[in-house]
């Protein structure tokens, strides 16, 4: 073969090294692993469901406007029942009977415990009662009204209605709506917790001027100058 011959097939030699190389799959080395995802730890009883504060406030001083009733200072007997009653149908309520159900007994005990132990500033009421109906609120507070046979609010609820520790809860500083809306729901039946049908009995003797002077009253007491 001569020299160009030699030269030529040198390179057509030469280029199909190359073009092999192109074509062949480079070695690298092998992939790492793909990371396993991270496990997603399920979600408690408690942290699936809204906590108090979004309706009840930081401090467990309650919406007025929303009747959502002020919980702070609250006995832990009444609020656990309250959960307990809410959780097995006994007091009709859809979004606490949703957060009660999730909780175990345990834990019902628990969140009523610390809003027992907590304390809220007074609010006073948008509305203050003139004074023929602040008058007739204290009547029914402290004597009752012997002609309807309603016996007075602070025999069972203590004085002022401060609450009585496992037995009756404070209804001084609550505000007007939630104790209006609560004396209603007794009225029509549509809340049957009470021991003893007390609550439907005296609910049930009262107008509603008289409703609006009571709560209205217990709504103006401070419950923390008791």
């Amino acid at each position: 073969m001569n020299a160009p011959a030699r030269i030529y097939a040198g390179f057509v030699f030469g280029s199909l090294l190359i073009a092999a190389g192109c074509w062949a799959p480079a070695a690298s080395a092998a992939p790492p692993a793909a990371k396993p995802p991270a496990a997603t730890p399920a979600p408690s009883a408690a942290a699936a469901t809204p906590p108090c504060e979004a309706c009840h406030g930081a401090h467990g001083e309650g919406i007025a406007a929303a009747h959502v009733p002020r919980i702070a200072g609250q006995s832990a007997d009444y609020l656990r029942k309250q959960l307990d009653d809410y959780a097995d149908g006994t007091r009709n309520n859809p979004i606490m009977a949703n957060f009660a159900k999730a909780l175990s007994a345990q834990q019902r005990a628990k969140f009523a415990a610390r809003y027992a132990a907590m304390s809220a500033p007074y609010i006073a009421q948008a509305k203050p009662l003139n004074a023929v109906h602040l008058a007739r609120g204290h009547q029914l507070a402290y004597q009752g009204d012997e002609s309807k046979r309603v016996q007075a609010c602070n025999g069972c609820h203590g004085p002022d209605g401060v609450g009585v520790p496992h037995a009756a809860p404070y209804l001084a500083g609550q505000s007007a709506e939630f104790l209006a809306g609560a004396l209603k729901a007794f009225q029509d039946g549509t809340r049957k917790n009470d021991a003893g049908q007390l609550m439907r009995s005296v609910a049930g003797r009262l107008d509603d001027a008289d409703i609006a002077a009571v709560t209205g009253y217990f709504a103006s007491v401070d419950l923390s100058t008791h």
